[in-house]
């Protein structure tokens, strides 16, 4: 907009004023400057200032109209030649177009005058100034005036002044950017032309053709085109030069900046496509044909022949750069034939300079995935185009390969180059590739997706610059990895950083062919050029940026699903991470990429070419990869030997690579398929070479190895390196996590394959890579949310696997499973397990699946793992228990102890902990694993603690009993069968189950099993046996308890008797050091057992219906036992019968009450059966045959020969078996007859007279009483005590039996005085030794006490006596005959007796017998007759004995107590017999005066009397008797009832008796007073002897006695009638009265005493005695007066 329309406006009045001021100041100036030299100009001036006046005045007239004539005088100035005015007029113009106020018109003006200057060469700067004011302040300057201002320019551009030169040249760029500028501002002001238009200048411009200035653009770059082509132009008029570079580069900044232009307009693309393509493809030409340059039309650009010429070449590929980047849309056949002249650049034949120039604009193209797309959409996909992506990334290989082979050839060809490649080299920070020695550093490095171009920018290069040998293979080296970065783009279709906006669209259909077809046309171009580099490149990050464009090309062909060019390049990565030759082997069955690659890149081995190494000495700083690594080579199927030999060095880049792969893996698992085989095989290699191992969960470690040198190994470096390769593996396999399950199982499908091929070579016993066991157990686990999906091919491999006869492949199979089931199981599923079933089932079946392994340690990890699992998650178990408990119990005898022991932990755990949570079918099983660890014999103590087991179990049946007993199981196969019961509930099912293996247990090999076995069964009965049914009882007693029995009774009779070595380990007591004797503690213990369940059952039994055929089977067992030969098991057995008899039922008394006639008759049945029993029992064990004695005789000789031959039932066993008999006796009292009466005494006898054995001295003692009994003598007095009660209650249905009792106990007495024959006959053999009947340590059978037993007898006896002396049986059986007789062989032997109390006992018992029978002997003379003779003889035997006894022997007490005894028995002749002497025999009263008689005597006749003591001894005993004798033979008294009593007796005894009797007592007084005068006679002599000496003191006590007989005997005289004293008697004792009188001389007051007593006793005598005649009357009276 002009500057006085805003004046116009009324807004800018005041500027103007201001504007046209300045003006006219200046033209007054001008015109003061030219009024002397150039008077035409100051006229001008004057007439240009009026009309400024004139238009300032008016504003109606603009500056604007008036600008023409103001120009005049400017343009006037400008001719002068005149520097000073010119300058003066140029800045006038200059303002002029500043403020907008020239028209077209003045512009011509002004540009006309400007072409003066400029061909005069004056102020060339000024005037450029002005030409780019007046074309760049506004649009008036278009069309012709345009092209002349454009011309001026170029024909100052190519003036001498370097100055105005590059000023020239600057003013040109702007002023054609400017032309086609305005073609954009058009288009803008058609779009605004609805606008009110603000000036008449305005309108103007607006009323112009619109495409005015798209014409000018248009004619300016045709003209363009032209002069480049050397052609004259046909707008810009005037133009003498141009060189063609500065063509090139204006055509460049045109395309490059307005490329809009172009794709709008028909004519601008006609153009483009005709004129300037054609340009561009014949200036290639010398390019490509090596021919000499024409010479532009001014000839200035000298171009040197043969030789393409740089400037040009380097500016038309920069203009084809700009063609195909901005144009490929309109120009696809052109650009077509650019690439391919491009690539033809590349040739090796071609200057280093151009392939250069050609590598950077490829480079740029690369950047650009579009274009990428679009070369492949328009050119590879097409039929009949040439395969552009193809061939340029071929041609990059190629140059790849040739770059670096051309540099080691030169290398060869001069060997100083080396020189220089090593001191480029001996840097620190190298980076770039190494050939056979040749060494190209990375000259040029690159942001990825960013080009920069360096020879392309040369624009002031007249010459081909020296290009360094590595730039080319260091830009190749980017243009690979940018193309790589491309391809990628399309593929994943990533939006460029900075699109362009002609970019070619692709639709979602053309994509995916375009994909692939990119994919094909690269591939093995990449592929060709990245292995060469890779294996060249010496520095790190060189390696990872090519490694990384591998890498992701790889996985851009697996998400197409291209799987050649994926194998290829993973296969190219393995490659690389291992050295050739070791490569060569791994892979030389897969394909290989092309062979002529190959042979290229791995001629020189990693150790580089020898020549190389042989040329440089040791310290030149030759460049050797470094080796990091050096580990032993993995033995594979296809390892030659000698690579076996040979240790693996592995460099830093092998390293790298396995990093690659790694990163490759994890980032795109799931598009890896089939090769994952490739790539797991190489890791594989490497972590064995690199000596990891597998360590918990499948991770790898390292693992410390010997060197295999010293100088090799790992280097510390990588040594902290594994640890982080390490990690990379393990987060590989972490990140199967995420592939889908089709990668999944290919990933799977690939470890297994690895593994196989791992297990082929153990079998060679190689030692065997578990790395695939290792990776297959880390997959596992970190897919456990879907582990459904891998478990089945997972598990079934390692299951494989664990079957491997190699420990060390086994064992990782093994650590896999148990692993992965460990962790299945704690894995939080989404349906929790506990609810699972089938998930269950199935994590657990390749545990169980282990089971079948043979193998020892295999089986062991498995058991560990179940320990575990029911440690960690026993309690989510609730389907797999079957498989758990089935596991547990498939160890077997041959796996050995330490497996049964891990097994036993699992199965104690279970039962302890998780019986509550198992499901009921489980139970069962429970128990026959547990019965099978009890069984099995290879530890003991895992058996015991199984039995204890199994009462756990017993104990959680009967405290779950309700939730057991509800819940039913619908299969019922696993119970058992229990045939003969109907319909057994479940729960008892499992209880049988229980017993029945428990009762299996109970006749084990082994006596601890047995034992524990038998009391866990018994103990588990009594405790719940109450739970089970009734009818089940009839399957237990019948199915387990009876077999049991019958079992235990064969084997044990079958038991060896040999014994049992003790191994030295541990002491077996001697009564279980044989088997027969182990066997004998278990049949203690079943029938013991059996016997008590029986009791306690025996109300519910007896409801069952065979409960006879039930007791007398288990009392045939208890006979069959108790006649065992061994002691223990017959005690046992009677200890089983005792509490089966002593059982107190209060059911049967209901019973009874029920129905009473049936209870009864099986009750009689019951218990005569048990009768029989014990009979038979006592018959059989107390049966001491001959054969026995002599046996028993021979034993003692010789004791070793036949110990064991024979059997003596022990004191305990006869004891029980008497102690049983109450029991038994009471149930059959009522059918007890005289034959089992007399049965019963035989086993009493016997068992008496049953020798001790040493062993049982002891048990002879006994506890159960006072008495000295023995248990044995005690119960057999017990059983006679019991049967007299019953037999002696009134109405008694056995007082029949009385006297048999008395016989029975009178046997018994006799053994007090002589203990049976059969012990005697022992005994005798050794008393003679001893000297005493006591026991003696050598015997085998020991004497035994009778006398108590003998006595207790006797008391027994006389108190039965006492009850039932007057009953018939006993006075008709002549009892008291059989009582003193037996009593007679005491009495008898008195002092001989074994024990004195025997025959005090004896004595006493007489006495009281006597007492009770003399009475009844006298109302039943009859049946006593034969009584009365022993009766005398006994008391003679006894009174005046055949043993003497001394006072050594017994002392004076014991004697003087005997004295009494003796007294009594006196007594009782005077109280008992004398008294009655009528009612008795004569013959007896005779005997017995001659005993009185004899006794009042003893003392006196003893003529050798020695000791006081012998006097003394039995003085009142002859005193009793004396007295006795004198109140019997002399006495008469009327008012004594006895005398009369004795008189009427002896008168009826008849007359002859009665003489006799007087006789006798005369006699008798006779003898006292003949005895009595010896010893006063004796007495006087020897005192008078004496002198003063006193006599001994028994002598004085004698004497004593003398006298007071006397005095006693005088008195009785006096008193008896005078029948009884006859003359002679009275003239002995007055005889005596000197003797008396001789006596007072005595000194002892004792004597005195007794004397004055006899003397006075004389008194009577002393009147004169009565005439003859007198005494005969008197003698009648007295006569006459008895007999009344």
């Amino acid at each position: 907009m002009s500057f006085v329309g805003v004046g116009g406006g009324g807004c800018g009045g005041q500027d103007v004023h201001k504007f046209v001021e300045a003006l006219q100041a200046d033209f007054k100036t001008l015109s003061l400057e030219t009024k002397k030299k150039y008077p035409q100009i100051k006229e001008a001036c004057e007439e240009a200032i009026s009309k400024l006046c004139t238009a300032g005045s008016s504003q109606q007239n603009s500056v604007y109209y008036t600008v023409n004539q103001i120009l005049y005088p400017l343009v006037q100035g400008c001719e002068t030649k005149d520097l000073k005015i010119i300058k003066f007029c140029l800045g006038m113009m200059q303002r002029l177009i500043t403020q907008q106020v020239v028209d077209q018109k003045g512009a011509l003006y002004i540009t006309n005058a400007l072409w003066t200057l400029m061909e005069n060469n004056i102020e060339e700067v000024k005037v450029l100034q002005t030409v780019t004011l007046l074309l760049t302040t506004n649009t008036v300057v278009h069309g012709d005036t345009l092209a002349k201002a454009l011309v001026l320019c170029f024909r100052l551009h190519y003036t001498k002044n370097p100055t105005i030169v590059n000023t020239a040249g600057a003013t040109i760029r702007q002023l054609v950017s400017l032309v086609f500028e305005r073609v954009y501002l058009e288009k803008d002001s058609v779009s605004s032309l609805q606008q009110p238009s603000g000036s008449p200048a305005e309108a103007e411009g607006g009323g112009q053709d619109v495409q005015t200035f798209a014409s000018d653009a248009f004619l300016l770059f045709q003209d363009l085109v032209q002069l480049v082509n050397a052609e004259q132009p046909y707008w810009l008029v005037g133009m003498t030069e141009m060189t063609r570079t500065f063509g090139l580069e204006l055509l460049e900044a045109v395309l490059t900046n307005f490329s809009a232009v172009f794709h709008e307009s028909n004519d601008f693309r006609l153009l483009l496509k005709e004129r300037v393509c054609a340009l561009v493809i014949k200036l290639f030409s010398p390019n490509v044909k090596h021919r000499q340059l024409p010479a532009p039309s001014n000839g200035n650009a000298p171009v040197p022949a043969e030789k393409p010429y740089f400037p040009i070449s380097m500016r038309l590929l920069r203009l084809v750069a700009i063609l195909i980047q901005k144009y490929h849309t309109i120009l696809v056949t052109e650009c077509e034939i650019f690439l391919s002249l491009i690539i033809k650049f590349l040739d090796p034949d071609k200057p280093a300079w151009q392939r250069a120039l050609a590598l950077e604009v490829i480079h740029k193209l690369v950047t650009r995935s579009s274009l990428i797309a679009f070369f492949c959409k328009s050119y590879d996909l097409k039929n009949h185009a040439t395969n552009i992506v193809h061939d340029m990334i071929a041609a990059m290989g190629s140059y790849v390969r040739y770059s670096l082979i051309n540099a080691s050839a030169m290398l060869n060809g001069q060997q100083n180059g080396m020189a220089n490649s090593l001191t480029a080299l001996s840097g620190n920070h190298q980076c770039g590739f190494m050939f056979r020695g040749a060494y190209l550093p990375l000259v040029a490095t690159y942001a990825p997706g960013v080009s920069k171009a360096v020879y392309l920018e040369m624009l002031d290069k007249l010459d081909a610059p020296n290009i360094p040998d590595s730039y080319g293979i260091s830009v190749g080296h980017a243009i690979l990895l940018d193309m790589t970065r491309s391809i990628g783009g399309v593929i994943q279709r990533t939006p460029e950083l900075h699109p362009s906006h002609n970019t070619a669209v692709i639709t979602e259909e053309e994509h995916k062919p375009l994909c692939l077809q990119l994919v094909n046309s690269s591939w093995s171009g990449l592929l060709s050029a990245f292995i060469p580099l890779v294996e060249t490149s010496i520095d790190e990050a060189t390696t990872e940026n090519i490694l990384k464009a591998m890498q992701n090309y790889a996985a851009l062909c697996g998400m197409l699903e291209q799987l050649q060019p994926r194998d290829a390049f993973i296969m190219a990565m393995c490659r690389e991470s291992f050295p050739p030759h070791y490569a060569m082997s791994i892979f030389a069955n897969t394909t290989q990429p092309d062979g002529e690659l190959r042979c290229h890149t791995r001629s020189g081995s990693q150790d580089l070419s020898s020549q190389f190494i042989n040329n440089c000495s040791g310290d030149a700083g030759d460049f050797r990869p470094q080796i990091v690594a050096v580990g032993t080579p993995l033995p594979s199927a296809s390892l030659p030997h000698s690579v076996m030999q040979a240790p693996v060095m592995l460099t830093n880049k092998n390293l790298q690579c396995m990093r690659a792969i790694l990163f490759l893996a994890h980032n795109n698992g799931g598009i890896l398929g089939t090769s994952w085989h490739m790539v797991l095989q190489t890791l594989q290699h490497l972590v064995w070479i690199l000596g990891l191992k597998p360590s918990t969960g499948g991770s790898l470690q390292a693992m410390p190895k010997p060197a295999v040198e010293a100088n090799v190994g790992i280097q510390t470096a990588v040594m902290a390196d594994l640890p982080v390769l390490s990690q990379m593996l393990s987060q590989l396999f972490e990140s199967s996590q995420y592939l889908d399950d089709v990668a999944l199982h290919h990933l799977i499908d690939a470890l297994c394959k690895l593994s196989h091929e791992a297990m082929e070579l153990a079998y060679a016993n190689r030692e065997p890579s578990l790395f695939a066991v290792a990776k297959l157990l880390e997959t596992g686990l970190v897919n456990m949310p879907r582990i459904k999906v891998l478990w089945r091919p997972l598990t079934n491999h390692l299951l494989e696997v664990c079957q491997h006869r190699h420990i060390r492949m086994r064992e990782w199979g093994v650590e896999a499973i148990t692993y992965l089931v460990k962790s299945a199981l704690q894995f939080k599923h989404k349906t929790p397990l506990k609810e699972n079933m089938e998930l269950q089932t199935m994590l657990l079946s390749p545990l169980s699946e282990l089971s079948t392994v043979l193998h020892a340690d295999v089986r062991q990890r498995q058991l560990d793992c179940v320990l575990q699992i029911l440690n960690t998650a026993g309690e989510i178990l609730s389907f797999g228990w079957p498989a758990i408990i089935e596991i547990i119990g498939a160890v077997n005898e041959h796996h050995g102890e330490p497996l049964i022991r891990t097994a036993f932990q699992c199965l104690q755990l279970v039962i302890t902990d998780f019986l509550t949570v198992m499901p009921w079918r489980c139970l069962p099983l429970c128990i026959s694993t547990a019965a099978k660890f009890g069984s099995q014999t290879q530890e003991l103590n895992i058996s015991l603690t199984a039995i204890g087991l199994m009462w756990n179990i017993s104990d959680f049946f009967n405290q779950n009993q309700d939730k057991l007993m509800s819940t039913q199981l619908q299969d019922v196969s696993i119970l058992p069968d229990f045939p003969g019961t109907v319909k057994m509930p479940q729960f008892d099912k499992l209880w049988m189950c229980l017993y029945a293996k428990l009762g299996e247990l109970c006749v084990d090999l082994r006596p601890a099993v047995r034992k524990s076995a038998g009391q866990t069964l018994f103990s588990t009965i009594s405790a719940h046996g109450s739970l089970l049914n009734p009818p089940t009882w009839q399957a237990l007693v019948w199915q387990v308890l009876f077999p049991l029995l019958d079992n235990v009774r064969a084997l044990s009779s079958s038991a060896s008797n040999e014994k049992v070595d003790a191994s030295g380990n541990i002491l077996i007591h001697h009564s279980r050091n044989t088997a027969q004797k182990q066997w004998a503690e278990t049949q203690v213990l079943t029938l013991s057992g059996v016997c008590r369940v029986f009791n306690t059952k025996r109300e519910l039994l007896q409801m069952l219906g065979d409960f006879e055929r039930a007791w007398s089977l288990i009392l045939e067992f208890i006979q069959n036992a108790a006649l065992s030969k061994n002691g223990e098991v017959s005690l046992a057995a009677l200890k089983s019968l005792q509490e089966i008899m002593y059982h107190n039922t209060t059911e049967r008394a209901e019973r009874a009450l029920k129905d009473p006639q049936t209870a009864q008759e099986q009750d009689d049945e019951i218990w005569t059966i048990a009768w029989n029993i014990w009979l038979s029992i006592g018959m059989e064990s107390t049966k001491m045959s001959t054969s026995t004695t002599t046996k028993l005789q021979q034993q003692n000789s010789n004791s070793a020969d036949s110990q064991e031959d024979f059997y003596i039932p022990s004191q305990a066993f006869l004891t029980a078996l008497i102690q049983i008999f109450p029991a038994i006796f009471q149930h059959i009292q009522v059918k007890f007859s005289a034959a089992d009466f007399d049965k019963f005494c035989t086993v009493l006898t016997n068992a008496v007279c049953i020798p001790v054995q040493t062993d049982a001295v002891p048990y002879i003692m006994s506890t159960v009483s006072d008495t000295l009994l023995t248990p044995l003598h005690d119960g057999i007095l017990d059983c006679m005590e019991l049967i007299q009660k019953e037999a002696t209650k009134t109405e008694s249905h056995i007082s029949q039996l009385i006297p048999a009792i008395f016989r029975q106990l009178l046997i018994f007495s006799k053994f007090a005085c002589a203990p049976p024959t059969f012990q005697q006959s022992v005994e005798h053999k050794y008393a003679k030794s001893s000297g005493h009947y006591a026991n003696n340590a050598s015997v085998e059978v020991v004497s035994m006490n009778y006398i108590p037993f003998g006595e207790k007898s006797i008391s027994i006896c006389v108190k039965l006596y006492q009850t039932t002396a007057t009953e018939d049986p006993v006075v008709q059986e002549q009892i008291l005959h059989d009582i003193v007789k037996a009593l007679r062989t005491p009495l008898a032997m008195k002092y001989k007796c074994l024990s004195s109390s025997t025959w005090k006992l004896a004595i006493s018992s007489l006495i009281s017998v006597l007492h009770t029978g003399l009475k009844v002997a006298r109302a039943k003379p009859q049946h006593f007759a034969s009584l009365w003779d022993d009766l005398a003889d006994t008391l003679d035997k006894f009174l005046f004995p055949a043993s003497v006894c001394t006072i050594e022997d017994r002392g004076l007490e014991e004697i003087v107590l005997d004295e009494t005894i003796d007294c009594q028995v006196i007594e009782l002749l005077r109280d008992e017999v004398l008294p009655h002497a009528h009612e008795m025999p004569h013959q007896f009263i005779m005997q017995i005066v001659v005993l009185l008689n004899k006794g009042s005597i003893h003392s006196a006749s003893d003529t050798n009397i020695c000791y006081e003591s012998d006097w003394k001894l039995r003085e009142i005993f002859a005193k009793t008797c004396f007295e006795t004798l004198l109140q019997f033979s002399l006495l008469e008294d009327h008012a004594n009832t006895n005398n009369n009593r004795l008189n009427a007796n002896l008168l009826s005894a008849g007359a002859a008796g009665a003489g006799g009797k007087d006789f006798a007592g005369r006699l008798a007084v006779t003898a006292l007073l003949h005895r009595f005068q010896e010893v006063l006679k004796r007495f006087n002599d020897d005192e008078r002897q004496s002198g003063k000496c006193p006599l001994p003191r028994f002598r004085l006590s004698e004497i004593s006695f003398v006298l007071k007989a006397i005095a006693t005997l005088v008195v009785s005289m006096k008193k008896a009638p005078a029948s009884k004293v006859n003359k002679p008697a009275w003239d002995q004792l007055i005889g005596l009265y000197p003797y008396l009188v001789d006596c007072t001389t005595t000194t002892s007051p004792e004597v005195s005493r007794s004397l004055r007593e006899a003397l006075l006793q004389y008194t009577d005598l002393l009147q004169a005695p009565r005439t003859c005649a007198g005494n005969t009357s008197n003698d009648n009276a007295i006569q006459s007066n008895g007999q009344e």
